[in-house]
C-alpha cells in the first residue's frame, strides 16, 4: 500500500519570550520582512481595542454583535448629552468584549465647532497590573486612536 510523506508539515518550535497576551499585528509593513508578526501585552490590548472601536456590529460575521458603531453618533448635535452616550456605549462594550482590562475612566470632550469629540480611555490591564491611557479623536471619518 502507498504512504504520503508530509515533511514541510513539521511541527514548529515557538520560542517563549514571557508575553502574557500576544494577537497577530495586522498593519502589514511594506515591504513584509517577516511573514507573521504579532503584538504583545499592552500593544495586543491596544491592537484588540483599536478593532473593537472600528467595527460595525454585523461585521463580523462569527459574532454579530461584536462593535461599538460610533459612527451612529457623528449624526446627532456634537453636545454632553451625546458625549455621555458614547461613554456609555464604550464601557459597556469593552466590559463585555474585552476581559483582560478595567475600565478607570472615560473622559470625553465634545467639540462642536469641529464636529468632533476627543476621548482619552484609562484602563487598566488586569494581568499585567498595567495603567494606560488611549487618547482618540471620533470625527467624520471615524475613530482614530491617536
Amino acid at each position: 500500500m502507498g504512504s504520503i510523506n508530509f515533511n514541510g508539515l513539521q511541527k514548529v518550535q515557538i520560542t517563549n519570550n514571557n508575553f502574557l497576551y500576544t494577537d497577530l499585528h495586522l498593519d502589514i509593513a511594506n515591504p513584509v520582512v517577516r511573514d507573521l508578526e504579532t503584538d504583545n501585552d499592552e500593544a495586543a490590548i491596544r491592537n484588540s481595542l483599536f478593532n473593537l472601536f472600528n467595527t460595525i456590529p454585523g461585521q463580523n460575521l462569527l459574532n454579530p454583535t461584536y462593535g461599538l458603531n460610533l459612527m451612529q453618533y457623528l449624526f446627532q448635535p456634537v453636545s454632553p448629552t451625546t458625549a455621555r452616550q458614547i461613554g456609555e456605549t464604550i464601557l459597556k462594550n469593552i466590559s463585555d468584549y474585552e476581559p483582560r482590562v478595567k475600565v478607570d475612566n472615560i473622559s470625553i470632550e465634545a467639540n462642536p465647532d469641529q464636529q468632533m469629540y476627543t476621548i482619552t480611555l484609562s484602563i487598566i490591564i488586569l494581568q499585567l497590573n498595567q495603567n494606560i491611557n488611549i487618547p482618540g479623536i471620533l470625527n467624520s471619518t471615524g475613530y482614530t486612536f491617536l
